[in-house]
């Protein structure tokens, strides 16, 4: 019904003719502009797509800032459920700014297709793969992916097939002669003045992290967008990836003193915060950054495989933190194998948390562990292409994330 109703409006706005001719045929009155933005909001993603072309009017409708927000905010069945995103790369981290290998045969974005993810199994669709796309480090939000390509971040938008390359930061940090140097960036999102940017942190370190320089550099996603670099006395390594919540970038980082430190990026303000984080948890333990309950945690699941206990630190609104230790289910014990070393990769849209074996091997299976009901289960991932399992560990890397919650109809420009 959705679908005709569009079709009829589209056919209203094609080349006008006359009253009179318009009362000779029978035509319908033209529908209001709110009854029509209305309609388009409720159409998937795809179909908005190919709307565009009907006339200007409806070119400029779908491409303004304003619908694609609206857009965001409207829940209608017709829209695909959440997706699994897989992001497999395989190079090396790149010695300088320039592209080092092909894309094209180097990296692969997988995602499920709408109809093909269950309780027990999720498949990607291979008409949904995408050769070329996806690189290290993976970031979704509200449906935009953020990845990096041989130090260079790259933005892609699945619902518009759109993907833009920002400009590399010019910076001087990299001659400095000493043992790590890293490039990270992380993504976020401003309510209130809807904006999205992208943070920049250039780090140098000598080998025990006794020396470290960084600079921080932040770009907004608009057109005509540049790097602006942002003044802070306290370097610091970042060693998670970060997460944005209610417009703050929250990252676990290292400093010389410290090796536990919470750094929090107000994306309105572009200002930094440095926050001490839970007791007896290091960075440099196996264990990982999440979002749990719209807050940024801390999960500690090294004693998970030899005891099945892990631990949950949740940041609470008066900067304290909050403990939960959990004991895994006896007869689920089974399901983490003693031999296999896991990476948590993220939580699902219904808060669990996304736990993936270190090395690509089929068949190919991921856990999903619910903290609230203290339920782990299996979950075997399809449709990864048979030749990436043949490819040596060492240079290989993958990400999983699930989309939030609509699809973004927002058009990519720099």
């Amino acid at each position: 019904m959705v679908m005709s109703l569009a079709l009829i409006s589209s056919c209203q706005w094609k080349k006008k003719s006359s009253k009179a001719m318009r009362r000779r045929r029978g035509g319908a009155p033209e529908i209001h502009l709110d009854l029509l933005i209305e309609i388009l909001t409720r159409l998937p993603g795809r179909s908005l797509m190919r709307f565009k072309c009907v006339s200007k009017l409806w070119f400029s409708l779908i491409r303004s800032r304003c619908f694609s927000n609206h857009y965001l905010t409207v829940a209608s069945p017709p829209r695909p459920p959440r997706r699994l995103y897989m992001s497999l790369v395989d190079h090396l981290e790149c010695n300088s700014m320039a592209v080092c290998y092909n894309p094209r045969e180097s990296a692969l974005l997988l995602f499920t297709s709408s109809s093909s993810s269950s309780n027990n199994a999720t498949s990607f669709d291979q008409d949904l793969t995408l050769p070329g796309m996806g690189g290290r480090n993976m970031k979704l939000l509200r449906g935009l992916i953020l990845y990096i390509v041989c130090r260079r971040a790259c933005i892609y938008n699945p619902t518009t097939r759109q993907s833009v390359t920002l400009p590399a930061v010019k910076s001087n940090i990299f001659a400095q002669e000493d043992y790590r140097k890293s490039v990270l960036y992380f993504f976020g999102h401003d309510p209130v003045l809807d904006q999205y940017k992208v943070v920049c942190i250039i780090v140098v370190s000598s080998k025990k992290i006794k020396r470290i320089t960084s600079e921080h550099w932040v770009f907004v996603l608009e057109p005509g967008g540049s790097w602006k670099r942002i003044e802070l006395d306290q370097p610091h390594i970042p060693t998670r990836l970060g997460l944005c919540i209610n417009g703050v970038i929250y990252y676990l980082a290292s400093t010389c003193m410290s090796d536990d430190i919470i750094v929090s990026f107000d994306v309105r303000s572009e200002e930094f915060k440095m926050i001490q984080g839970p007791p007896l948890v290091s960075a440099f333990k196996p264990i990982d950054f999440i979002e749990y309950g719209g807050k940024p945690s801390v999960f500690d699941h090294t004693r998970l495989r030899r005891k099945g206990l892990v631990e949950l630190w949740v940041l609470e609104d008066a900067g304290e933190w909050s403990r939960k230790s959990l004991v895994l289910q006896p007869c689920q014990m089974h399901l983490v194998n003693k031999y296999t070393k896991w990476k948590v990769k993220g939580t699902t849209h219904n808060g669990e948390i996304i736990f993936a074996p270190l090395l690509l091997c089929s068949p190919y299976y991921i856990l999903l562990y619910d903290v609230q009901k203290n339920d782990l289960r299996k979950v075997r991932i399809r449709g990864i292409p048979k030749h990436w399992f043949r490819k040596p560990d060492t240079n290989l890397f993958f990400y999983f994330e699930f989309m939030d919650d609509s699809e973004s109809i927002m058009h990519l420009e720099i």
